[in-house]
């Protein structure tokens, strides 16, 4: 159930980015989700099932966004603003760790909660030629094999922050990135 939504319009025009505070039933607690929206052809916005993809100004106007509206709350902005001061930055990678056919992974952060990974990646999206950062879910397999899910990611502040932390680490975000979003907090 959606408790808060805030959003906007992505970089390319095609539709909403948005961050929700929402009560996950399954585990009665209340989490953060991004999601990309599209309009449907009623003219109404519906949530699309897969992870996000958004330039780095399109994360930060969401985290900006969930501030203003207070979706993220005032603990989790300390946290963020203690992991920035604290964490040294790993320089951007220009050698990919993984080639698909959509897109090449140049760093990932990531948490495993309840059985899956949620990542943070910086990827370059081949068909576009663009950097672009993606959260993600994946979970394991009968066979072992890890593998996307297409839905949305949500995650508690907590579990957000360590995520943040991880993708930091390691090179995920760039400095202009990490330096505005410091200057925001």
């Amino acid at each position: 159930m959606v408790l808060q939504e805030a959003g906007f319009q992505d970089a390319a025009g095609h539709g909403k980015i948005n961050i929700e505070r929402i009560l996950v039933h399954e585990i009665g607690q209340e989490s953060i989700r991004l999601s990309y929206l599209e309009k449907s052809s009623q003219g109404f916005y519906q949530t699309v099932s897969r992870p996000l993809e958004a330039v780095e100004d399109d994360i930060f106007e969401i985290i900006k966004t969930g501030i203003e509206n207070r979706i993220i709350s005032p603990v989790l902005q300390a946290g963020l603003k203690t992991v920035i001061r604290n964490t040294d930055l790993l320089p951007l990678s220009w050698k990919p760790i993984k080639n698909t056919e959509y897109c090449d992974l140049y760093a990932r952060g990531k948490i495993i909660t309840c059985g899956q990974n949620i990542c943070m990646e910086r990827i370059f999206i081949k068909g576009i030629n663009i950097f672009a950062i993606r959260l993600a879910v994946y979970r394991e397999m009968a066979n072992g094999v890890w593998t996307m899910v297409w839905s949305p990611a949500y995650m508690s502040e907590e579990e957000f922050l360590y995520l943040f932390h991880d993708s930091i680490k390691r090179g995920v975000f760039s400095k202009v990135f990490v330096n505005a979003l410091l200057a925001l907090l």
